[in-house]
This record gives C-alpha cells, sequence and structure tokens, in this order.
C-alpha cells in the first residue's frame, strides 16, 4: 500500500510516527497553509495504518534525508557513489530523482505568496513578455486572479506568451530574468526550472472567470488560431456540453441548481440548449422552459457566472471519476 500513496498521504503517515507536539511544529514551520489543508486532510482520511507500511514511508524518508546530505556534502557524482553502495543502483537512481526534484529552485518564490490583488498593482506596467514570465510561475489560482486583472488585449498577449514559453530558448528567460531582476530582489535564478506553456495556461484559464475566458479566446482565435485549438483542446468551456456522452450530461444536470442552469441557457446557442432538454424529462423540460421563458431581462456577466458555475460543476465530476471529457479528438469509450 505504501508504494501507492500519494505524497500527502506519506506525508501524513511520517507527521502521526512524530506525535503531536513534534509534528505541530513541522507543519508550522515546513508548510504553507495550502499544504497544510492537504496533509491534515490526508491524515483525517487515514483509519489504520500498519507497521510494514510505516516503515516503508519512514525508510524512504530516511534515504531522502541521507541522499539530501551527501549531496549538499559531496555533490550528484559523490552521492551516487554512496546511494549505489547502500540501496543499489536502481534505487539510487530513483532517491536521486526525488531529491533533484525538490531541490531545485523555484523562482518567483515570494511572489507565489504575495496577494494576487497587491501584485498586479506591482506589475501590470511590465512587458507582456514579463508579465507571462511571472503568470507561469505564480500558482494557478494567483495566476488567474492577476490574468482577470489585465485589460482584455494584454490578456490574450499574454496568454498566449505563457503557451510559448516552453517553447522559448533559454538566453530569453535568462534576459526576462534580468529586467526583473533590477526591480525585485526576491528573484530567485534558475538554469533548468520549467514553467510555462500550453498546459500551464490551461491550468490557469481553468480557473478565471467566465468573461476573461471568452475574451482571451476570442484573441488567441482572431491571432494565433493554432494556438486556440490546441487549447481548446485540453481545458472544457460551457459550449463543449455537446461533447458530453448523454449519461454525463444527465449526472451533471441532478448538480446543478435550476435557477443557474435557465439563466446559463439564455445565453447559450440553441445546439447546447437542445442537448440539455434532451437529457430531461418531459415534465422537467417544461418547467424549465416556462423559466426562461418568463424570465426577464439579465445582464451576461449573470449569465456568464450562472455558465461558469456549471463548467466548474462539469470540472469536479472529471477529477472525481464521475464522468469522462474526450479531449483533443480522442475516442473516449464508455462502458
Amino acid at each position: 500500500m505504501a508504494q501507492k500513496m500519494t505524497g500527502e498521504q506519506k506525508a501524513a503517515v511520517l507527521l502521526m510516527s512524530l506525535g503531536a507536539d513534534l509534528s505541530s511544529k513541522v507543519l508550522k514551520h515546513g508548510f504553507d497553509d495550502e499544504e497544510i489543508e492537504r496533509i491534515t486532510t490526508a491524515i483525517t482520511d487515514m483509519d489504520r495504518i500498519s507497521s510494514e507500511d510505516t516503515n516503508v514511508v519512514l525508510e524512504e524518508f530516511f534515504n531522502l534525508q541521507r541522499a539530501r546530505n551527501y549531496v549538499l556534502s559531496g555533490g550528484l557524482d559523490y552521492a551516487k557513489q554512496l546511494l549505489e553502495k547502500t540501496v543499489g543502483p536502481v534505487k539510487s537512481v530513483e532517491i536521486l530523482d526525488k531529491i533533484s526534484q525538490s531541490m531545485r529552485q523555484v523562482p518567483f518564490q515570494a511572489l507565489r505568496k504575495a496577494d494576487p490583488k497587491q501584485l498586479i498593482s506591482f506589475i501590470r506596467d511590465e512587458h507582456p513578455q514579463t508579465l507571462a514570465f511571472i503568470v507561469a510561475h505564480l500558482k494557478p489560482d494567483q495566476a488567474a486572479i492577476v490574468l482577470s486583472e489585465l485589460d482584455a488585449p494584454i490578456q490574450a498577449d499574454v496568454s498566449r506568451r505563457v503557451a510559448m514559453l516552453d517553447r522559448a530558448s533559454p538566453d530569453v528567460a535568462k534576459e526576462v530574468e534580468k529586467v526583473l531582476e533590477r526591480k525585485m530582489s526576491t528573484v530567485v535564478a534558475t538554469e533548468d526550472a520549467v514553467a510555462g506553456g500550453v498546459k500551464s495556461l490551461v491550468n490557469i484559464l481553468n480557473r478565471v472567470d467566465r468573461s476573461t475566458e471568452k475574451s482571451i479566446f476570442e484573441h488567441l482565435e482572431k491571432n494565433d488560431p493554432n494556438l486556440a485549438e490546441e487549447v481548446r483542446r485540453m481545458m472544457f468551456i460551457f459550449e463543449d456540453i455537446v461533447k458530453l456522452h448523454d449519461v454525463s450530461i444527465q449526472k451533471v444536470l441532478r448538480e446543478v441548481d435550476t435557477k443557474d442552469l435557465a439563466l446559463a441557457m439564455r445565453g447559450a446557442n440553441q445546439d447546447v440548449n437542445n442537448r440539455i432538454f434532451k437529457n430531461m424529462s418531459k415534465r422537467a423540460s417544461e418547467m424549465l422552459r416556462e423559466e426562461i421563458d418568463y424570465m426577464g431581462p439579465v445582464r451576461l456577466r449573470d449569465v456568464e457566472q450562472a455558465q461558469q458555475k456549471i463548467v466548474n460543476v462539469i470540472r469536479r465530476l472529471e477529477e472525481s471519476g464521475e464522468i469522462v471529457i474526450s479531449r483533443g479528438g480522442e475516442d473516449t469509450l464508455i462502458v
């Protein structure tokens, strides 16, 4: 079982073995609020942990700390030699891989803890390439807020640059860092930290509001249609409901508030509305049509917020494995 544990679960086992007093000190000084929440959730979800699994986790932690000390005292080659003698060549490669990832410095570490509302006032006037470099290194929730606060044309430009960052040469990244170093003393230089790319942009767009999302897509489709299509294939937007299997749509409708659904459908195209009505009972469909027909004038912003709520439900159901979203033209088998 220990081999299948997530990082949070392993941290939970380690902390439980340390005892309450010592564990509280480790949590307080070693983790941020988000990490503490995930680890404590893992602790509460655990029923019984066998002594064998506990020993496996503790041994892994011990080996990682030992490897870290070897690296710090003599470098990777020295650590590799000692670990191969201790745990064998296969295990040593696995341990060193984890160590190299954990020891890799992350740029803008201080910014990742900043309030995004305050951060935007600090970086708003930066060049779009600089903004993209910063956004790509923020936490997705932070990046979504920062992106939403930018003017529409800048949003699209920055989004495109975020998606292209992983294709940029190291020299370009270094030039951007030099610009930031003149303004921010907290920048941490790194040679091989990877950030940006289409996946990074998708992760951010999945968290922005519906209005920002639409605006960015409109500009991307106009200026870089290939990138827009690549991003669309990797994320889900409200109009993509028509791509869901009927069973999935029915599950989504059971989770959605009727008023939100009626409001969302006021701004949807006919294909989307027809697909939704198709997956409702005759009585429920009639009641929903009546609510839409008798609904007075509504603000576009309210429609977009209702659509975003439904998209959030869809994404939550996908993450929990209750529905399947076919992406990138892949054939999806529903059984």
